[in-house]
């Protein structure tokens, strides 16, 4: 078998444009990608929580690479690239990236109120001000979280991205972008788009890679529309994650190197000098994924979107785990807690929950105009 050489991504632009500082090379659509995956970095307790004062970047690595816990920091989890943390030492090391000042580093989690939500702020030399949303990082609840966008009007993280975006306003100066990978793209065009209109206008540039959407009728508003020249969406050439609700037109997709979800690493993306590798269009499995969930979306009523949601997560949850982790170290006795907690349930709620999932099968196969066992494996290849 030919074996197929590897694309330049993220990694090979750090080595080939991190001496280049912002004043000789401007900020680019990579830049804000990195900034974004180094909110993933386990940086606390280095990084400082106030926008006052504030450490470069190079300093915030070398804490990082020197602390104590340094192995633990580097352990992010199965779903996100262990390559986040090495980025990070690198960028520290850069001329390009290394003297950004380190402002204002957030984490939040509370099981209770089913938040997930860490951000952080990058001040840039003569390029304003960079505020990246984390994503989606390993815990259960920041995946709920994520599908109680289904149901709930507005989801805790994208309540405290408006906090947070509005202190980031009033404390800094100049042009502001804003962006995030996954659910942190989300964050960032929500955050945005409930600016006041004066702090609107100081905003250059909205960065979303591969984050759900939005229902119409939010991007039929005023708060939406009046943003929408700035948003710059990026989606691998197979999407799930960025497929999920609706997105203004005119977004980018990108090579990738990976198959199938895996596509939504940002380390898979094909980078160039300065911008990433386009592709013409999403490939066809993400385009039924798209038309086929929406549609399945759009029939249901938010007591049915809500009930399916409490019900998935409550038998996730059954097995005890914590995080995607914990849930796949032991994945044999998990999935058997879970089958369990999915049979004991009430009998019309478990009943429902599997007409849905029937219903979404149905649906996708008829976009596809063949089975979803048969397109499976047209995805893989």
């Amino acid at each position: 078998m030919e074996n197929k050489k590897k694309k330049s991504d993220i990694t090979d632009y750090m080595k080939w444009r991190g001496d280049i500082p912002f004043s000789a090379s401007p900020f680019n659509e990579i830049d804000a990608l990195i900034f974004c995956q180094l909110s993933y970095a386990d940086i606390s307790r280095i990084a400082g929580s106030g926008f006052s004062g504030g450490k470069r970047l190079s300093e915030i690595a070398a804490a990082f690479e020197t602390a104590p816990d340094a192995d633990e920091r580097r352990d992010l989890g199965v779903l996100l690239d262990p390559r986040t943390s090495d980025l990070l030492v690198d960028a520290g090391k850069s001329a390009r990236f290394g003297g950004a000042v380190v402002r204002a580093f957030v984490d939040e989690y509370d099981e209770k109120r089913e938040v997930q939500f860490s951000a952080v702020t990058f001040s840039l030399d003569g390029e304003g001000t960079f505020v990246a949303f984390r994503g989606t990082d390993d815990t259960i609840v920041g995946w709920k979280e994520d599908f109680n966008l289904a149901f709930m009007e507005s989801v805790p993280a994208q309540d405290s991205a408006l906090r947070y975006l509005s202190r980031a306003m009033a404390e800094t100066e100049g042009a502001v972008r804003v962006g995030g990978h996954s659910k942190g793209g989300n964050l960032a065009i929500y955050s945005a788009a409930h600016l006041p209109e004066m702090e609107k206008a100081r905003i250059a540039e909205i960065f979303n890679f591969d984050g759900p959407g939005f229902r119409e009728s939010d991007l039929a508003s005023e708060e939406f529309a009046s943003i929408k020249e700035k948003i710059r969406s990026f989606f691998p050439q197979f999407s799930i994650v960025g497929m999920l609700f609706h997105h203004f037109g005119g977004y980018s997709v990108v090579e990738s190197d990976e198959k199938f979800i895996m596509q939504h690493n940002p380390f898979s993306w094909a980078a160039g000098p300065h911008s990433f590798v386009r592709k013409n269009s999403l490939d066809e499995g993400s385009e039924v994924f798209f038309r086929g969930f929406n549609r399945w979306f759009a029939a249901l009523s938010e007591n049915q979107r809500k009930q399916f949601v409490e019900t998935l997560f409550g038998v996730i949850e059954s097995s005890g785990a914590k995080t995607n982790t914990e849930l796949s170290k032991d994945a044999i006795k998990n999935a058997a807690t879970i089958v369990r907690s999915f049979s004991a349930l009430d009998p019309e709620i478990r009943d429902e929950s599997a007409r849905l999932i029937r219903a979404f099968v149905k649906i996708i196969s008829s976009e596809a105009g063949t089975s979803i066992l048969q397109l499976l494996p047209s995805i893989r290849t």
